[in-house]
């Protein structure tokens, strides 16, 4: 018989950073969780990629760098034509100011030879040689090709509102977040194997003293999860 009234309303804006290039690893999980392909086969598919593929008016072209690395060190040249392909493509706010570099955790100078998976030209586009390239072919350097290019791109920036509703000594809060700059996530999102954390359902306008109505109660019980798998 308690009122239900809204306490509080908190909103700020939350940054999501790009992951970093594909590691013989990281494409091995991308490709079975994307694109359902054994890690075997990925690092045939890659192998193929690498060696290089007929493309119409250009010749036998090695599409992507040695695709057997743990290294995310990208050449200053790479970096330099992703910056100008994605202000060119999608817009100078789509580019950070400063060039996005990424260390791995083991970064000696032995395993640091090669550099991370990326395309070997920046501007051949999926779209562009999709036509010369089988199905798997494909789809393995596009995910290449968008990583990579996302991996150079602005922070995600997500409007994040949190509501408190206080009714007598209890407080419920509710809380969702809407997408206000694209960045990154244009062109490729990493996907996780517990997605659910972003599908919350939109909150209306709210103000600090409106008065609620309750509809009903749902209760739940939540058990201790075992950590997720390897």
């Amino acid at each position: 018989d308690t009122p239900f009234a809204v306490s509080n309303v908190k909103r700020t804006d939350k940054r999501r950073s790009p992951s970093p290039p594909f590691t013989t690893s990281t494409m091995q999980q991308e490709a079975s969780r994307k694109l359902n392909m054994t890690p075997r086969r990925t690092m045939a598919i890659a192998q193929q990629l690498y060696e290089g593929v007929d493309i119409t008016g250009e010749g036998t072209v090695g599409l992507i760098t040695y695709m057997r690395t743990d290294s995310l060190r990208i050449s200053d040249e790479a970096q330099a034509a992703a910056r100008s392909f994605i202000e060119s493509r999608y817009g100078a706010a789509y580019r950070p100011e400063t060039p996005k570099q990424y260390k791995s955790r083991s970064a000696t100078a032995a395993q640091d030879a090669h550099e991370a998976i990326r395309p070997s030209s920046v501007t051949l586009t999926p779209e562009q040689v999709k036509g010369d390239l089988t199905g798997e072919q494909y789809r393995l350097y596009r995910l290449i090709w968008s990583r990579f290019l996302a991996s150079q791109m602005s922070n995600a920036v997500y409007d994040s509102v949190s509501v408190d509703i206080a009714a007598g000594e209890h407080t419920f809060r509710a809380s969702a977040s809407s997408l206000k700059f694209a960045g990154y996530t244009a062109v490729y999102e990493e996907s996780r194997d517990d997605d659910k954390e972003d599908k919350e359902p939109a909150l209306p306008e709210l103000q600090p003293g409106e008065v609620m109505t309750l509809d009903g109660f749902e209760p739940g019980q939540h058990f201790t999860q075992p950590p997720a798998r390897y």
